[in-house]
C-alpha cells in the first residue's frame, strides 16, 4: 500500500512538472497531486460507509472492507474525470495547466490501479461500477 502511494505521489509530481514546464505554470504540480495522489482519500469514504467512523488503520490498509461490504464506490476514481479534464485542457488553453495536470495525473493513477489491482479494464469507470451496482463480485470476477 505504501509503495502504491509513493508511486501515485511520484507520478503526480512528474506530471505536474511536465505540464508546468509546457504551460509555464508550476501551480500544475499542486493540482497534479490533487488529481493523482489525494484522490485516494475516497477510500476513506468507502471504509466509513462500511465500518462506521471508527478507523482501524490495519483494517483500512488491508482493503478487506471492499470484500466484506461487497461494494466498491471510490467516487473519485473514474476515467470519465480524466477524459473530461484532458478535453477541457485542450478546449480552454488559458487554463490548460489546470485541467491537464488534473487529467493526466488522474489518468496515470487509474492506469496504475487497473494494472496493479488486476481489474477488468472498465472497472475504473464510474459509469461501469454504477451499472454493476458497485458490486465487488461483479467488478473483480
Amino acid at each position: 500500500m505504501i509503495q502504491d502511494e509513493l508511486t501515485h505521489f511520484s507520478l503526480s509530481i512528474i506530471v505536474g512538472i511536465i505540464v508546468g514546464y509546457f504551460c509555464h505554470d508550476f501551480w500544475a504540480v499542486g493540482l497534479a497531486l490533487v488529481g493523482g495522489f489525494f484522490i485516494d482519500g475516497d477510500h476513506l469514504i468507502d471504509y466509513f460507509i462500511n465500518r462506521g467512523f471508527k478507523l482501524n488503520s490495519a483494517d483500512f490498509f488491508s482493503g478487506k472492507h471492499f470484500v466484506t461490504s461487497g461494494k466498491v464506490y471510490v467516487f473519485a476514481h473514474g476515467f470519465e474525470y480524466a477524459i473530461i479534464f484532458i478535453a477541457l485542457g485542450f478546449i480552454f488553453p488559458n487554463l490548460g495547466w489546470l485541467f491537464l495536470s488534473l487529467g493526466f495525473s488522474n489518468l496515470l493513477h487509474l492506469l496504475y490501479d487497473t494494472v496493479m489491482n488486476g481489474a477488468v479494464w472498465p472497472t475504473y469507470f464510474i459509469s461501469y461500477r454504477a451499472a454493476k451496482n458497485f458490486d465487488h463480485n461483479k467488478l473483480w470476477t
